[in-house]
Order: C-alpha cells, then sequence, then structure tokens
C-alpha cells in the first residue's frame, strides 16, 4: 500500500538525507522504478520539482505501467504550472490502474485546477466509490512513495 504524502503531513527527518540516500540507490540500481520514485517524493518535499519531475520520468522510462510515478508525475505537472500535461498524466495513471483511489483524486484536483469542476466532481466521485474515506485526500496535492 502505497504512503499517502501531502503537505499538510509532518516530515520526519531531514528530506536531504532521504534525497542523498536515493542518490546512492538509484546509482547501484539506474532501472529501480521504485527508487526512482522515492527520490522523486524526497525532492518534491524539499521543493526541488524539476528534479522532482526527471526522478518520475526515469522511473516511468524503466517502468511505463507504474501508477505510481504517472500519478506523482501530474502532481508535480500541477505545481509547475502546466496542468494540461497533468491532465494527460492522470490519464496515463488510470490507464494503468482504474482503481487507484489516489489518480482518481489527483484526476479531480487537476480538472477543477483547469475549470473542468463537472468533471472533477466525477473524478471525486469514482474515489468515493472506491473507498468512502477518499475526500480525506482532497485538502492537498500528495504525492505516493511505493514500499
Amino acid at each position: 500500500m502505497p504512503q499517502l504524502i501531502t503537505p499538510e503531513v509532518p516530515r520526519k527527518g531531514d528530506d536531504r538525507d532521504a534525497s542523498w540516500a536515493y542518490n546512492d540507490v538509484t546509482a547501484e540500481g539506474l532501472h529501480d522504478p521504485a527508487a526512482l520514485n522515492n527520490k522523486g517524493v524526497a525532492l518534491e518535499r524539499q521543493g526541488r520539482y524539476e528534479e522532482a519531475l526527471a526522478a518520475f520520468s526515469a522511473a516511468l522510462l524503466c517502468d511505463n505501467d507504474d501508477v505510481y510515478a504517472w500519478n506523482n508525475r501530474a502532481v508535480i505537472l500541477v505545481r509547475l504550472g502546466r496542468p494540461q500535461e497533468a491532465v494527460l498524466a492522470c490519464r496515463q495513471a488510470l490507464a494503468v490502474d482504474r482503481l487507484c483511489i489516489f489518480a482518481w483524486v489527483t484526476y479531480g484536483m487537476v480538472l477543477s485546477r483547469i475549470g473542468k469542476y463537472r468533471e472533477a466532481e466525477s473524478a471525486f466521485a469514482v474515489a468515493e466509490d472506491l473507498d468512502p474515506q477518499a475526500r480525506a485526500l482532497y485538502p492537498g496535492n500528495s504525492t505516493m512513495t511505493r514500499a
């Protein structure tokens, strides 16, 4: 199960240490999508969005069916002011896993950012159908680490 990370969640430890640790891991296993994804999350938490985007993109080069990396890519694209690209990343995440609650919530957030409120409500409704607690994920954009 992915660990949800939102801006509202208190952070433990120093994220700079986490990104250095992921640098070490990815240097040894350049084709480990989980490590690359998690590195992207650590970079995102530091506000290093371009580097996070590069890490998620690298994870997708290793595994194009990584729903976590697609979802996280969408979150970062929104933060970089690129919501149209984020919509495409959300759609790809949902093509990989139609049951991913996080992807539906992210899709809803992205759609609302671009003024497609009716479609956003539909995406949020799907998330709630999958899990009635999904509305708790709405307040912040979320990136997901992989175990």
